[in-house]
């Protein structure tokens, strides 16, 4: 029994991290500019799979000097982890960075008891939520903000000048995962730049703020704050090229062959397969791979291996349609003549296809078809032609394909 080397279901591993030198490159040079006073801050975005986290999952080592960047001095940040779910309300997320912070650098008596009473506004919070007063919510999120604000710049110039023999820190780096869940009582974009203008105010300049979602966190913030969108360097993740993916899979069957007793090769044919099913998302060259390996029985990975664990039930295409489409098929449609459109559109893959091609395949009336490509534009399930009027398409191969495949198992 071989242990699997690949994680369809977490960030890439760093050996396995491939590409994105850009990006890496932009926020390391973000990192350098915050810790000499010159705050910068990123808005990365990008479509499920397409690896955000990933590159997260890289960069904060290097923000706490765990990992040492090559162009420039060791780093010494305190990473502050957050991801957003559609449950965090302002109240919440001020409760999470605060609890983040005292578990970061509050094992020490006299740091504790700094942010006991620099942090205390955050008990009377408490108060409040538990009932003991009644009242639910803060009158004034102003006030609130202006307490954060104030408490997170005291705490910030306490570790870049420490007392007592402590250890200096460069700043505080925020890594805030998974903004497009954010609830309109998260307030994301108004939080984000009244909090930036205090810090400067209370001349507090080692704080780096990297937001991360899908492209729909950018309508988020702009509708929060129109301003907001104008505290970021934006970095929008793409595809990986063929050549980082193949990297991708061969660190993954390196990384296997260092544990497992049995070595395990892959021909070139299986490598290009799982490239081009992948479509250069390094979570599904991640499952791809990973149903290959699993479905292979002879240590070399061929072509059929990966195309039987790719379409085979439970295989990859099965599993990633589970994870990144099922939802949106089922939950998010109620109307069979909707996912009709669908199907009509998964014949044509994610190409372009045209409105009266669907509608010479389409069972509804017209009026129905123009309401379901409606909805379906609006959700993000389907993608309209900005340059062609009429034209539409799916966002992946893989949702065409786990619809012909899967859709319809359900029933």
């Amino acid at each position: 029994m071989k242990i699997n080397p690949f994680k369809p279901n977490s960030p890439v591993p760093t050996a396995m991290f491939a590409g994105r030198l850009k990006e890496i490159e932009a926020m390391e040079k973000g990192l350098f500019q915050t810790k000499n006073k010159n705050p910068q801050n990123f808005l990365i975005t990008g479509e499920r799979g397409i690896g955000k986290s990933s590159l997260l999952f890289i960069i904060k080592p290097t923000a706490t000097g765990e990992i040492k960047s090559p162009d420039y001095d060791h780093f010494n940040f305190i990473s502050i982890n957050i991801v957003i779910s559609d449950r965090t309300d302002l109240v919440t997320l001020i409760r999470l960075i605060n609890k983040n912070i005292e578990r970061s650098i509050g094992k020490i008596d006299t740091v504790r008891k700094f942010l006991s009473d620099t942090w205390s506004f955050v008990q009377r919070i408490k108060v409040m939520d538990s009932g003991v007063e009644k009242k639910a919510e803060i009158d004034n999120a102003d006030i609130l903000l202006d307490d954060f604000a104030w408490s997170l710049a005291e705490t910030c110039k306490r570790v870049t000048k420490p007392e007592k023999g402590e250890e200096a820190k460069d700043g505080i780096v925020f890594f805030l995962d998974e903004v497009d869940n954010a609830c309109p009582s998260l307030h994301i974009g108004y939080f984000l730049k009244v909090v930036t203008e205090l810090l400067q105010k209370h001349e507090c300049n080692n704080i780096m703020f990297v937001v991360a979602g899908l492209p729909e966190v950018i309508d988020k913030l702009s509708k929060s704050h129109e301003s907001s969108l104008r505290l970021f360097i934006p970095l929008n993740i793409l595809e990986l090229s063929p050549d980082d993916r193949y990297y991708v899979i061969q660190k993954g069957l390196d990384a296997g062959n260092k544990i497992n007793e049995t070595k395990t090769t892959i021909t070139e044919l299986a490598k290009r397969q799982i490239s081009s099913l992948s479509e250069g998302y390094p979570h599904f060259i991640q499952q791809f791979a990973y149903s290959a390996f699993e479905y292979n029985s002879d240590g070399e990975i061929s072509e059929d291996d990966v195309l039987d664990g790719a379409f085979c039930e439970g295989g990859a295409i099965d599993a990633l349609g589970t994870r990144y489409y099922a939802s949106a098929y089922h939950e998010q449609i109620k109307s069979d003549e909707y996912r009709q459109v669908l199907a009509i559109m998964a014949e044509n893959m994610n190409s372009w296809i045209k409105k009266s091609d669907i509608r010479s395949k389409f069972s509804g009336s017209e009026q129905t078809l123009n309401n379901a490509l409606q909805a379906l534009t609006n959700r993000k399930i389907i993608l309209k032609n900005p340059s062609k009027i009429g034209e539409y398409r799916l966002q992946q191969k893989g949702f065409a394909l786990w619809i012909k495949l899967f859709g319809n198992r359900r029933k």
